[in-house]
């Protein structure tokens, strides 16, 4: 669209780019311009800056103001060649700025490039777009493949949260019923973000829930995990993983580590402390030389938090590193409270960008960005006839990728 309120300019203009394959509209005032961008949404404006009414510094504001029409390039024609009326030029958003007297070369090869340039960034924007339905989809199918129910019954509860940091990521949780009042608890957390780590995580998720190996045992079950993906070692992926056998019935909690943090029990009386967990290193690494496990008394009152470093690799407002100093005192603050309490305050702070994942041991689900924690809140806890009565709680958050031995 060409905008002057001089005639002459126009007749230039006109004749310059007449035959160069363009569609040619024309307006003599700033008002116009407005009107026929919106009714049209041309793909470039030569525009002049001095006109009576709207000038066109103003133009550019209201179209750069409009979200329907800020991707419009401007050019800006000007007997005004300063550099200060240049910069002004590019300030208020136009892409280029033209001296008067026009030449028209100059014209012509300033439009062929700012036309070229257009259309790129409208195909990249309509390739984005599409990319961005197909990875929702992703993220939707993802979900599908996490427990949608967690098991429930009159001694214990789950809940669960779940969120990647965009699209999809490679977090993984899941709480399978063994006989004998026994839970199988499993948090893993694969390397990278984005669709590699989510198809490793699903070809996880599929090979835990078909394995048909010793469940009761969480060694067993990270060695098998390992040896399953025994042709991803010379890979750059690798997972880090905590699983963990919860025994109603004996009031016990034998965990496995492979590369995680270790977690954090909460006991009454006694506060937040990093709760002795032996481990090995992380899953398709190396080979894995041992998986031990190492079992922990649940007593009334008891919280056990597992969690990935994405918890305690997020910053405070001043940029200073949550640490797991800080999430035992965030445990600290919150120790009594629900376990929907404690999730929603255990990791304060400025999140970043991963995955997220909480798994709640309780029937209900809830949100909080930027973080994956799994816990176990053991609250009144009693033995009797009415057996052994607890609340799990499950932390996920998606970490940094980096190689991390031992807890």
């Amino acid at each position: 669209m060409l905008v002057d309120d001089n005639p002459v300019n126009l007749q230039v203009l006109l004749r310059t780019l007449d035959g160069q394959g363009h569609r040619l509209l024309v307006a003599r005032d700033g008002q116009s311009a407005i009107d026929i961008a919106r009714r049209t949404s041309p793909d470039l404006l030569l525009l002049d800056v001095l006109m009576p009414g709207i000038g066109g510094f103003d133009v550019c504001r209201t179209l750069k103001a409009d979200a329907a029409l800020s991707n419009i390039p401007i050019i800006f024609l000007s007997a005004l060649g300063e550099v200060p009326d240049k910069v002004a030029g590019l300030a208020v958003g136009a892409v280029d700025y033209i001296t008067k007297p026009i030449q028209p070369d100059e014209v012509l090869a300033r439009v062929d490039v700012h036309l070229a340039r257009h259309r790129l960034e409208r195909e990249l924007r309509l390739a984005n777009q599409r990319l961005n339905r197909e990875l929702s989809r992703a993220a939707e199918m993802q979900r599908l493949i996490l427990p949608r129910r967690l098991p429930q019954d009159a001694r214990v509860r789950f809940a669960a949260h779940y969120r990647t940091s965009r699209f999809v990521g490679g977090d993984y949780y899941d709480v399978l019923p063994l006989p004998g009042e026994r839970y199988l608890v499993v948090t893993l957390d694969v390397s990278g973000h984005g669709a590699p780590a989510a198809i490793v995580m699903a070809m996880i998720r599929t090979t835990v829930h078909g394995w048909a190996g010793n469940r009761e045992s969480p060694a067993a079950l990270l060695r098998h995990l390992h040896d399953c993906f025994a042709c991803l070692e010379d890979s750059s992926v690798y997972a880090t993983a905590v699983c963990a056998v919860v025994d109603a019935g004996r009031g016990t909690l034998r965990v496995a580590c492979a590369g995680h943090p270790p977690p954090v029990l909460w006991r009454a009386g006694a506060g937040a402390s990093l709760l002795p967990c032996e481990a090995t290193t992380p899953l398709l690494l190396m080979e894995l030389a041992g998986v031990p496990e190492t079992e922990h008394a649940i007593t009334a009152g008891d919280r056990i938090l597992f969690y990935t470093d994405g918890v305690t690799d997020r910053e405070s407002a001043s940029g200073d590193p949550y640490a797991a100093d800080g999430l035992m005192r965030a445990l600290a603050r919150v120790g009594a409270a629900s376990v929907d309490a404690a999730i929603s305050n255990a990791s304060p702070g400025r999140p970043n960008r991963r995955t997220t994942t909480r798994c709640s041991c309780s029937a209900s689900t809830d949100s909080v960005g930027g973080r994956t924690l799994q816990a176990i809140d053991h609250r009144d806890l009693h033995r009797g006839t009415a057996g052994l009565q607890f609340q799990a709680q499950l932390f996920l958050h998606g970490g940094e990728d980096r190689r991390r031995v031992g807890a």
